[in-house]
Order: structure tokens, then sequence, then C-alpha cells
């Protein structure tokens, strides 16, 4: 007879992990399914050869209090690495070949190159901005309020480093639901910045010791789990039970499930049970490339401390930005090398990734940094390839997450925890896991 589960959690990454988690310590009878051979989702660090690189995200912002519990209740606060400083505030912008920093104050924009003083003057206009109700892109909105260039060289290139995405796409509604809700409430950003001082989201830049992974390789004691454990169908049977099979066979019966899968694995879970989510299908997911690169250091030359750099659409370079992970992080790169890890692809680019083997891929991110840093001999390179990497929160986003209302609603029993509602970030993933009570 098959054995019965309180719940069944679908999907290794940290969302599942940490639901898993929290649902075990909450005395809940439960299994972990993941179909890969690891767990972490896009959590990779890579550790070899003196070399620490994430080769998904980099860090956590610890935007909310959730991400410090889930640390301190794993007992990971020795292990915990808090990027504060020169290192972690200096970033900067790509523009006609210069690395310019980026302006952290509002006054500091109207001594900085990244603007023309047309632009900058277009800052003045802002104050009286009206509050809009619609679902409005980012590129609209940013536009609206300061400008074309001030989009193309602020806001596009951190929808690149945020999102992979494209800012004439995504929904500020959906994809930024905290700034939209302050330009309801002030009409104007600056407005806001003068009454809270701040419109950006709060928080640190946290990481562990040895990566991310860390995260990954803690949680994965704690709970109960099967990989290479592909959830092909799910079935109702009766006394409010469902059934899952995998692929080669095995079943397992459940009384609840949470799936935190990407759009297209919910597609093939659930179609059987409620045939409208198949709407999910059109959740776009851009491609993305991420290459880890190591360099000898040329002696003599003094090179940027900073968290990294962006590149504006407008430049017309072949990546989107890189991570000074030698300036970023302690200890994760020989002290002799320089290390980067170089982001390619998405939404604006993701014909590259279409049309480039992995190794050129590789080559074009070696060229990009060699065209702007004075390196010596590359002593490590290394790509991981995302075929569907960070869900896109795009204009009319709203019939997506209707149809999620409408299953739910339809069967209590089945919670949604994807990363393509809610939110993508780790911090956001990491709430939703830990505010989970079934």
């Amino acid at each position: 007879m098959e054995e019965i589960y309180d719940i069944v959690v679908i999907g290794g990454g940290i969302t599942g992990l940490v639901a898993s988690w929290q649902l075990k310590r909450q005395g809940k009878k439960v299994i972990l399914l993941e179909k890969e051979k690891r767990l972490g989702g896009n959590i990779n660090t890579f550790r070899n050869y003196g070399y620490i690189f994430e080769e998904g995200p980099q860090t956590i912002l610890a935007s909310n209090e959730y991400v410090y519990k889930l640390i301190k209740e794993l007992n990971l606060e020795s292990q915990l690495e808090i990027l504060s400083g020169k290192s972690s505030d200096s970033r900067f912008i790509l523009k006609k070949g210069r690395l310019i920093k980026i302006p952290l104050k509002p006054w500091e924009f109207f001594t900085s190159p990244l603007l023309s003083w047309s632009s900058k003057l277009l800052l003045f206009r802002e104050f009286f901005s009206q509050p809009i109700e619609s679902d409005i892109s980012v590129a609209e909105f940013t536009i609206r309020h300061f400008g074309e260039e001030f989009y193309d060289y602020f806001v596009q290139p951190f929808i690149s480093g945020i999102y992979a995405g494209d800012g004439k796409k995504l929904s500020l509604k959906y994809a930024f639901p905290k700034l939209y809700e302050i330009q309801r409430k002030y009409g104007s950003l600056l407005k806001a910045f003068l009454k809270e001082k701040r419109v950006a989201p709060k928080g640190k830049l946290l990481s562990f010791r040895k990566g991310l992974s860390t995260l990954v390789d803690v949680l994965k004691k704690e709970v109960p789990y099967l990989t290479s454990a592909e959830v092909i169908k799910i079935l109702k049977k009766e006394r409010n039970l469902y059934q899952l099979i995998l692929k080669g066979g095995k079943k397992f019966l459940a009384k609840r499930i949470i799936i935190t899968t990407n759009a297209k694995d919910t597609v093939k879970l659930l179609r059987n049970i409620y045939t409208k989510v198949e709407l999910l299908e059109k959740i776009n997911y851009p491609p993305l490339a991420v290459v880890s690169l190591a360099f000898r250091r040329k002696k003599g030359i003094s090179y940027l401390q900073g968290f990294g750099f962006l590149v504006p659409q407008k430049e017309q370079r072949k990546i989107l930005g890189a991570i000074f992970v030698s300036s970023l992080f302690q200890g994760r790169c020989p002290s002799e090398e320089i290390c980067f890890s170089v982001f390619l692809c998405g939404e604006t680019q993701k014909d590259l990734c279409n049309n480039l083997a992995l190794e050129e891929l590789e080559s074009l991110a070696e060229k990009e940094i060699r065209a702007l840093f004075p390196v010596g001999e590359k002593t490590l390179g290394r790509i991981k390839f995302y075929p569907q990497s960070i869900p896109q929160y795009e204009l009319n986003y709203e019939k997506f997450l209707q149809i999620i209302k409408e299953l739910e609603n339809r069967e209590p029993n089945i919670k949604i925890l994807s990363s393509y509602i809610g939110g993508s970030s780790l911090a956001k993933c990491i709430e939703k896991a830990m505010r989970l009570s079934v």
C-alpha cells in the first residue's frame, strides 16, 4: 500500500527546501521531490582549485526579517558574510568605454557624467508627477518621470541585473510592486524620497564564506527528499487524496501538495487537474549565461574596487554586466589574480544564447572583459547556462495570477509557491516558504 504523506513538496530549489524544513518543524509528515540529480535549483556555488564562484544568484538582499530568522534557526550566523562598505556600495555603469560610479544620493546626480544637463533638469519636473493607477511598463513610467536618458543609463541596466529583463515589457505594478505603491501614494519619487528618506529596497547584502550553497547544504540535511524524482502526473483520488506518479512508476499519496517548480513544469503537473493552468506556459523565462573568469593581475595596475558594473543596452556591448568577485568577496580568488562573474543574454540579448555555442559565449565574455580591464593570462574559465532563467513579470501579468487564484480556490489543498508568483528574489522565496503554515 502506498505511503500517505501530509504534504508532498515538488521542486528542490530554495523555496522547496525551506518550505519542507518549515513544515517538518510544524510536525508534518513531508517529503520533497526534485527531478534533477541535485538540490538547490539556481543556487549553484563552484568551489575548486582555490576559487569560489556563484554560478547563479550572487548574494541575498536581506530585505525581510525571514532571511535573518532562517539563518539564525539554522545556526549559520558564524558562516555569514555581510557585504558592506566600499566593496558593495561602489557600483559602476559603462558609458562610452568608461566605467562611471553610480551616484547613490539624489544630489550626486547633478555632478555625475552619466547624464546630460538636460536630463538632470528633468529631475525638477519629476517633483510634480501625478500618481498612475494603470498597469504601465517600467520603461514608460521612467521616461515619463525622468526622461529617456535616465531610463537608458540607470533603469534598464538595473533591470538587466535584477531580472535579466527588458523594461519595455516589464510591468511596474508586478515587477516592482513597492515602487508602484509608492508612486500611487506620492506621485513623485523625489517627493517620496524626501518623505521616507529612500525608495530603494532596504536590507543588507549577505552571503556565506563558502558561498550560497552553504544554505542548501545545511537544509538538505534537515529534510527528507528524493532527487531524480520527476513527477509526471497528479491524479485526484478518493478520501481527498492526491496520487503522484513518478517517472519510473514510483507512486506517492498526499493530503496536500506544494509546487515550487517553474511555470512550464507546473503546467505539466496540473493540466490534468485544471486545464486553464496551461495559460502559465506563456510566462516568459529568458535564457541567461553566467561565465566565471579568473586572470593574472598585471604588476603596477590598480584595479577597480567595488560590487561590479552594468552595461546599458545603448552601449551595444555583448554582456549585461559583471561582478567583481575578487573585490566583493573575501578569500574567493587567489590574491595574485582578479576574478569576474560575467552575465550574458537575458531578454534584451537572447539571440546570443540562441545562436552561439557555450564555448563561444565564454570567449565572448573574456573578450569583453579584456576590452575593459588590463588583465593578464586567463587562469580559469567556466560557463553555466540557464535555458530558462528568471520569470518575467510583464505587462498584463494579472491574468496569470488570476489563473493561480482560481486553481487554489478550486483545489485548496494545492499551493503554488513558485518564483513566478509573489517575487523571484532569494529573499522573497525564503519569505514565502517561511510564512507557510498548512
